[in-house]
């Protein structure tokens, strides 16, 4: 149940500052980044427990001109100013979402990334993490679209409720990702 925990910290500090963001009509203004951030950290942190090692949000991969959402780096890695890493001290890259995917376009960038990823060195893992999708939306990502794995924490439906199912990929991701921090 440790993903329904990392669910409600993700919504409980996204309804929070949504509920703290209403100008003086008092109309709640979004900020659609601030999901996503909120995500990547709260991911972060609960990876950390597992003892994987993990970047901090928002780094990047020497010769590589892409934001990267995190990152599982070598032990023995120095990044530059702590954001900058060689690609031989780059173990897994990840890609993180709040609400999944947002069309093809969305799908084919993801795809595209691993892809220059990849090229820069071989060895470099990818996956996709989503906190929630919906399972019958035919833009989400898989492993058979983008040709990398994807993690779902949870399938969601329409509606104001949205009720929220776990997937079991969680167990799955941090299996995933303890493999990729034991090769380095």
């Amino acid at each position: 149940m440790e993903e329904q925990e990392l669910l409600h910290q993700v919504l409980d500090t996204c309804k929070s500052f949504e509920d703290k963001c209403r100008n003086l009509d008092g109309v709640v203004k979004k900020c659609r980044k601030f999901g996503g951030a909120v995500t990547v950290e709260v991911l972060r942190h609960f990876l950390q427990r597992h003892g994987i090692p993990v970047s901090p949000r928002d780094v990047y991969i020497n010769g590589l001109p892409t934001e990267i959402d995190l990152l599982i780096p070598r032990s023995s890695a120095r990044p530059t100013h702590g954001m900058l890493y060689e690609p031989e001290q780059v173990l897994c890259v990840l890609e993180v979402k709040k609400l999944g995917s947002f069309g093809q376009p969305a799908v084919d960038a993801v795809k595209d990334n691993f892809r220059r990823v990849r090229k820069l060195r071989k060895g470099i893992q990818c996956a996709y993490v989503t906190l929630e999708e919906r399972k019958s939306y035919k833009y989400r990502p898989t492993r058979g679209k983008i040709g990398f794995p994807c993690y779902t924490l949870f399938w969601h439906s329409g509606g104001q409720a949205q009720h929220k199912t776990p997937t079991r990929d969680w167990s799955k991701l941090v299996a995933f990702l303890e493999t990729a921090a034991r090769t380095g």
